[in-house]
């Protein structure tokens, strides 16, 4: 939490214990009502959005806005984080795309799909046809809903959506998608890493890299959301004293984001 952050938060407790002090005593006694309506007051405070939340939404919207453009999409988009949401952030989409029509990966693999599987596969569709997206979820519902957009979006020529539970790898002592059920024809040059939930498991992103190394081709770009938060923080040191044939660099977007390349 930044300093900033700690002092709103401090000042707006002083002041609310400064208030119902002062009303204990002049009335000289406990009013409970004031008291409810008090600290009410200060969690609607809280929640509501600051000026600096809609400033960091407006700038998610002026990027989301150009991709849309960019990729000639006509249909509605899933939601994305551009009004604080728990989805992909146009920012971390945009790099998506930038790396796609950059690089032109011949096989994406995802961990959590979403609508960064649709941007893929749109991205796909414009800079290298003969490209796929593998997509893992463990969540049934979520996955049926992303095969859905695809389908609407007409994008099944570009991804395939897989539902896995979250297996036990005994001989890694951690968990992650059964990647024994997706067929890779080609070398992975795209790792994309936005799951499994860390609710489930603080390091459950962690099992990406040494569940993939070997299918992934001289060229892998790995990128990982969420990368400000403290255990992403923690799987990338984890990641770098294990596997110092990459190269990793931290992007403060919106959430944060690490992009990683083979050295």
């Amino acid at each position: 939490m930044k300093v900033g952050k700690k002092m709103k938060n401090f000042r707006l407790i002083f002041f609310s214990l400064l208030i119902i002090s002062i009303n204990i005593i002049i009335s000289q006694k406990f009013n409970y009502e004031f008291i409810f309506i008090i600290i009410l007051i200060c969690v609607l405070y809280k929640n509501l959005y600051s000026k600096n939340n809609i400033k960091k939404s407006y700038r998610q919207l002026e990027i989301l806005v150009p991709i849309i453009n960019k990729l000639n999409i006509t249909k509605t988009l899933p939601r994305t984080n551009a009004l604080n949401d728990y989805a992909a952030s146009p920012d971390f989409l945009c790099t998506i795309v930038d790396i796609i029509e950059k690089h032109k990966p011949d096989l994406i693999v995802e961990a959590g799909s979403g609508v960064s599987t649709l941007i893929a596969s749109y991205s796909l569709k414009k800079y290298n046809p003969e490209g796929k997206i593998i997509s893992f979820d463990h969540n049934n519902l979520f996955g049926n809903l992303t095969r859905e957009e695809i389908h609407k979006h007409q994008l099944d020529k570009y991804s395939e959506i897989i539902h896995s539970d979250l297996i036990d790898y005994p001989n890694y002592k951690f968990s992650w998608y059964d990647i024994r059920k997706a067929t890779f024809e080609n070398k992975i040059d795209l790792v994309i890493i936005d799951g499994p939930p860390s609710k489930l498991n603080k390091f459950a992103r962690y099992p990406a890299i040494p569940l993939l190394l070997d299918n992934m081709s001289d060229k892998t770009i790995i990128i990982l959301d969420d990368a400000r938060r403290k255990y992403e923080q923690k799987i990338i040191e984890k990641w770098q004293k294990e596997f110092n044939c990459f190269n990793y660099r931290y992007e403060d977007n919106d959430k944060g984001i690490c992009i990683i390349n083979k050295k």
